[in-house]
C-alpha cells in the first residue's frame, strides 16, 4: 500500500469518526435542551484514534467527574465521559439547581442521566451509523484524578489493542453562553475495533 493511499485511509476513519460524533451530537443536544429546559448547543472539535500509550499523559492529572458504561452485543468495549469538576458541577446545578456531583443523591443521579444522554446519543449514532445492535450498561459515576479513571480499562486492553478512540465535547449553555469542556474515551475491544471501520467503509 501506498504512503499516500494509507494517508488517505487514516484520513477517512477520522472522519468517520467526526460523522458519527456530530450525528450522535445533534440527538444529545435536542434531549439535553429539553431535560434542562434551555437551549444546550454541542460541538465534536475533533475526533481521533490515538495510541492507548498516550492516553494517560500528563494531561490526565487533573480531578474529574466521569461516568463509566460498558457496552455489547455486536460491539463490546468500554466508554467513558469526562468533565473536569467545575464543569460537572454547572451541569448538574443547570439541571437541578443548589445540588452537587458529591452529595451521593440528587447530583449523583442528575450527573449519571446526562452521561446517560451524551453516552447513549452517540451509541445509538454508533448503531444506527454501522446498522448494529449495541446495548449499555447504566452509567455509573466517578470522581477521581482522570488518570485513574481510565486505568482500568487500559490495563484491560493494553495486551490486546494499541489504540483507543477520543473524542473532544464541548457544551454550550446558550443563555449565558457557559462553556463546559469534556471528552468521551471509547476503547473497543480490537475485534469490535476492526469491525466498526470494516462496516464503516462498506465491508471493505
Amino acid at each position: 500500500m501506498s504512503p499516500n493511499k494509507s494517508s488517505f485511509s487514516e484520513d477517512l476513519r477520522l472522519d468517520i469518526l467526526k460523522e458519527i460524533g456530530n450525528i450522535g451530537a445533534a440527538h444529545a443536544a435536542t434531549a439535553l435542551s429539553t431535560l434542562l429546559n434551555k437551549r444546550i448547543d454541542l460541538k465534536i472539535p475533533s475526533a481521533q484514534v490515538v495510541p492507548i500509550s498516550e492516553v494517560n499523559g500528563p494531561n490526565r492529572d487533573n480531578n474529574v467527574a466521569a461516568t463509566y458504561t460498558y457496552i455489547d452485543c455486536d460491539i463490546h468495549g468500554h466508554f467513558f465521559m469526562l468533565f473536569k469538576e467545575e464543569h460537572a458541577e454547572m451541569l448538574v446545578s443547570n439541571m437541578i439547581p443548589n445540588t452537587t456531583i458529591y452529595d451521593g443523591g440528587l447530583g449523583e443521579s442528575a450527573f449519571c442521566e446526562i452521561g446517560n444522554i451524551l453516552c447513549g446519543s452517540y451509541i445509538s449514532a454508533l448503531s444506527q451509523f454501522l446498522n448494529i445492535t449495541i446495548h449499555q450498561s447504566p452509567p455509573i459515576l466517578s470522581i477521581d484524578i482522570a488518570a485513574a479513571i481510565l486505568g482500568e480499562g487500559l490495563i484491560e486492553l493494553s495486551m490486546e489493542t494499541d489504540s483507543v478512540i477520543v473524542i473532544e465535547t464541548v457544551l454550550v449553555d446558550k443563555t449565558n453562553h457557559h462553556q463546559m469542556n469534556g471528552e468521551f474515551v471509547f476503547l473497543p475491544t480490537p475485534d469490535s475495533m476492526d469491525l466498526i471501520f470494516k462496516l464503516a467503509l462498506g465491508g471493505e
